[in-house]
């Protein structure tokens, strides 16, 4: 197998950084020894459980995927699909997953697709995670009452962004205008690149592909709710329901999304944690449990998405090496 390249492995430096600052922070919360002996007794048994929850969390996102693709008409193989889907995974880590724009410049250099159709793609998976993790929330909301402010939040930026992306043709044109100057770092493009992408935006984020991105995306996430309560009885928690462990994720994952911090980092372990604490669970469990689902989630999906970054490293090359001048 190739080494990652250079610009992979650049991008991983930053994360790993926050990454060695959050299990500072986590140790100094929860008290190093305790969380160390909370580790130690944690049982194993839960970890592959957990693993494959979230690896059906990215299964259930690349059916989102491919619907996107086919919706629009761009024709791609299901196997070429989900090996440039995987790779995207590889991006999590930057804010806002604004990496995962790799998966256009991989379609357009082995297909010759327009990044001006797949573009808004991504954009439209991103929308469609927040509200389906809002849907979530709101789960919970009618249970916790400090998840309304988050509700009303979050449903406030979802309508904000439906209303700028949707809410009429110039509207979307605009988006589409924005998005190229994000791509092409501001240099000007044919007004037939931004309409086409307005096309898309409007074709993806109205009616039936809408609400299937919307439900697809909702319960993608709640496959990783029901992974943290694996790991939460993992730790021998049994005072966390379903209900209280889907509440608590998805606000954490929210929070990690909207802070446009590299994978969340920081963000969403620190609301995981707090949370956690917040209903009664001992601080050592709260802060182990919260470092192994992130494992779990987070890191798993960065591991598998270079693999198959790797896999495909021989075309894929000058995509990333793209994807980075936009990131960066």
């Amino acid at each position: 197998m190739r080494r990652p390249p250079d610009s992979l492995r650049r991008r991983l430096v930053p994360a790993g950084i926050l990454t060695a600052l959050v299990l500072l922070g986590l140790a100094l919360y929860a008290d190093a020894p305790s969380l160390i002996a909370a580790l130690a007794d944690f049982d194993l048994r839960a970890l592959p459980i957990a693993l494959a929850l979230a690896s059906l969390n990215y299964a259930v996102r690349f059916v989102r995927w491919h619907y996107y693709l086919r919706h629009l008409r761009i024709p791609v193989r299901a196997g070429t699909s989900a090996g440039v889907f995987l790779s995207g995974l590889s991006m999590s880590i930057t804010p806002g997953k604004l990496g995962e724009l790799l998966k256009c410049f991989m379609l357009r250099d082995r297909l010759g697709v327009r990044i001006a159709s797949s573009a808004p793609v991504v954009v439209a998976e991103r929308y469609t995670d927040i509200v389906g993790v809002l849907v979530l929330v709101g789960a919970g909301a009618t249970r916790f009452p400090r998840g309304g402010p988050v509700l009303a939040a979050g449903g406030i930026v979802a309508l904000v962004l439906l209303a700028l992306l949707t809410a009429s043709d110039t509207m979307t044109d605009r988006a589409g205008a924005l998005l190229s100057r994000t791509l092409f770092k501001g240099r000007s493009l044919e007004t037939e690149w931004a309409r086409e992408s307005g096309a898309a935006f409007r074709s993806l984020l109205r009616g039936h592909p809408l609400l299937v991105g919307t439900v697809l995306g909702a319960f993608a996430w709640f496959l990783e709710c029901v992974a943290f309560l694996v790991v939460l009885r993992g730790f021998g928690e049994t005072g966390i329901t379903l209900l209280g462990a889907t509440f608590t994720y998805a606000t954490a994952t929210l929070a990690g999304a909207l802070s446009m911090l590299p994978g969340g980092l920081g963000v969403t372990e620190g609301s995981m944690a707090a949370l956690l604490a917040g209903l009664g669970v001992q601080r050592e469990i709260a802060a182990g449990a919260t470092l192994v689902i992130r494992a779990c989630t987070l890191w798993w999906g960065v591991l598998v998405g270079a693999a198959a970054y790797v896999a495909q490293a021989s075309w894929a090359r000058r995509a990333l090496a793209e994807t980075e001048e936009i990131v960066s």
